[in-house]
């Protein structure tokens, strides 16, 4: 084996006794092995960037990849043996993992080419069209944000919006406030009015098969005693 090379903390590289070039890199706490065969000396096995997972075969510390396929098609278990990289490979993942933040939740104005939808398919020339990029990756926002995420429209763009805006998304949300948060408004509401508050209406599937109705209406509703209540009415 030759020297193991580190990037930055990016990735581990090496090249095996048989001439194929090894590369291991790590997103959020996964393991991904891009394997670089050397037809020269008749190794002939690539793949690029598969998801792998550090474990031990036979005493052996290797990276499992899988199944692949070599140069005749032929499908096998990719087993990658790290040589001692053990330690580091873990480094790598440990120093992937992406936490949470406090950092406000907006969303980037983007700008894109794409093909016109035809009858027949696609192939109507292109069209410039533009949506909403959060500027957090999903690991980095807290629950409350992963919460609001959810709500968001990405293809929906204020029309004031400009490319390069960036948007918070309580700008961007009708109600920017977690269910939790709503119920816990209507609670307190309830509580200095004396009256009833409700949270929610809608319409579900019917939740009796022994009555004859399709439909129920679900109202969600906060007491002035402190507790949330869900009533279903049958509509036949």
């Amino acid at each position: 084996m030759t020297e193991t090379t580190r990037d930055d903390g990016d990735a581990v590289e090496w090249t095996t006794d048989q001439g194929s070039d090894v590369t291991v890199t790590a997103d959020n706490g996964r393991l991904f092995v891009t394997l670089d065969g050397s037809d020269e000396t008749g190794a002939g096995v690539s793949f690029r960037r598969q998801r792998a997972e550090l474990t031990t075969k036979r005493g052996t510390d290797v990276l499992d990849a899988g199944r692949q396929r070599d140069e005749s098609g032929e499908r096998f278990n990719a087993f990658v043996p790290v040589d001692g990289r053990r330690e580091e490979i873990e480094a790598l993942r440990e120093e992937s993992v992406i936490e949470p933040t406090d950092e406000p939740l907006t969303y980037e104005v983007k700008e894109r080419t794409e093909q016109k939808p035809t009858l027949d398919g696609w192939g109507g020339g292109e069209r410039t069209v533009t949506s909403l990029e959060a500027t957090k990756r999903r690991a980095e926002m807290t629950e409350r944000q992963k919460e609001l995420h959810r709500k968001v429209d990405t293809d929906s763009v204020p029309d004031d919006a400009e490319v390069g805006d960036e948007i918070a998304v309580d700008e961007l949300l009708e109600d920017p406030r977690t269910s939790e948060e709503r119920d816990q408004d209507a609670i307190e509401e309830a509580a200095e009015t004396g009256e009833e508050v409700v949270i929610s209406r809608g319409t579900t599937d019917c939740n009796d098969a022994d009555k004859e109705c399709n439909l129920d209406h679900v109202t969600r509703v906060a007491t002035p005693d402190g507790e949330i209540e869900t009533r279903r009415t049958h509509t036949y």
